[in-house]
This record gives C-alpha cells, sequence and structure tokens, in this order.
C-alpha cells in the first residue's frame, strides 16, 4: 500500500487515511481552490446586501405642518372683472414663406373703448394693430405653423384675447 508524509509530525501514513495515527493531525488534501471559492463567496454575499439596501423604499420625510391661512375679503372694486363693452372680428392669413397679414374686419366698438390689439407671433410680441375697421398690419411669423394671438386691451380695463389662429 502507498504510504505519505503526515505535514505535521513527518510520520508515514497509508493513503487512504485521513487522520495521522501518531498525532491525530488532518492529513486530507486541500482542494487548490478553496481560497478563490471563499473570496467569490465574500464577494457575491456583499452582492446581495447591496442589492437588497438598494430595493428597499427610501423613507420619505414627514411634511410639514402648513401654517394656518389668512383669508382677506378682495376689495368691493376688485371682486367684479371687466368685460368686454364691445366685440371685434380680425382676419388673417400667411403670405409664403414667413409674412402674417392680419386685418381688422368689423366691430361694434365706439372710438376709445379699444386701447390697443397687441399681437404676438409663437409667443413673442410683435407689435400691434390699429382699431378701426379695414386696418390691416404685417407682422414676421415662421416658414412653418405660426401660432398668433391678438388680444384686445379696453378702456374699461379689460382684456380679451380676440383672434387666435394655432396654425397660420
Amino acid at each position: 500500500m502507498a504510504k505519505k508524509t503526515c505535514p505535521h509530525c513527518g510520520a508515514l501514513v497509508d493513503s487512504n487515511r485521513s487522520v495521522c495515527p501518531n498525532c491525530r493531525a488532518d492529513i486530507r488534501e486541500k482542494s487548490s481552490l478553496t481560497p478563490y471559492l471563499i473570496v467569490a463567496g465574500i464577494i457575491g454575499i456583499i452582492i446581495i446586501v447591496v442589492a437588497v439596501i438598494l430595493l428597499l423604499p427610501v423613507p420619505q420625510p414627514a411634511p410639514l405642518p402648513t401654517p394656518p391661512q389668512l383669508t382677506v375679503p378682495p376689495a368691493a372694486a376688485a371682486v367684479q372683472e371687466a368685460s368686454p363693452p364691445c366685440t371685434i372680428t380680425i382676419t388673417g392669413r400667411k403670405n409664403p414663406p414667413a409674412t402674417i397679414q392680419l386685418q381688422v374686419m368689423t366691430s361694434t366698438c365706439f372710438a376709445g373703448d379699444i386701447t390697443e390689439l397687441r399681437v404676438s407671433v409663437n409667443g413673442e410680441q410683435k407689435g400691434t394693430l390699429k382699431t378701426s375697421p379695414g386696418s390691416s398690419g404685417s407682422f414676421a411669423g415662421t416658414s412653418g405653423s405660426n401660432n398668433v394671438i391678438v388680444a384686445a386691451k379696453f378702456s374699461n380695463g379689460a382684456e380679451s384675447v380676440v383672434y387666435q389662429n394655432a396654425a397660420l
């Protein structure tokens, strides 16, 4: 039978034995992969712990109490909103490639009822339009679709959109 030497005491031991009969030490050969398996196991545990921590819901802080609201009644003049005293009709068309042509068609307003007609194209203020029927104006747009808005400011303080076209 083959013999091997005990690494602890140097005695000769049968190769089929796992314990040295002389010093009672474990003489089984260890795998060379054992240190790698231990490191891989530790890394695996760390990954699982990090994943669990990342998947836990984040606690939300308690909302701060809102201070009591003080209600002040509005002034009598502010309660009534001014309404437009008259109506005005405007038409619009596009002159290629990028000019917007607007014209005041009809109006039930008297002189001085409308103080201003503000024209905006694509959200940018482009100027004003005269308030009398028949008056017209040209405004710069883009070669694509233009969002055109004409807002009227009335002498009684009211303001109103009197023309809007999102595809001119």
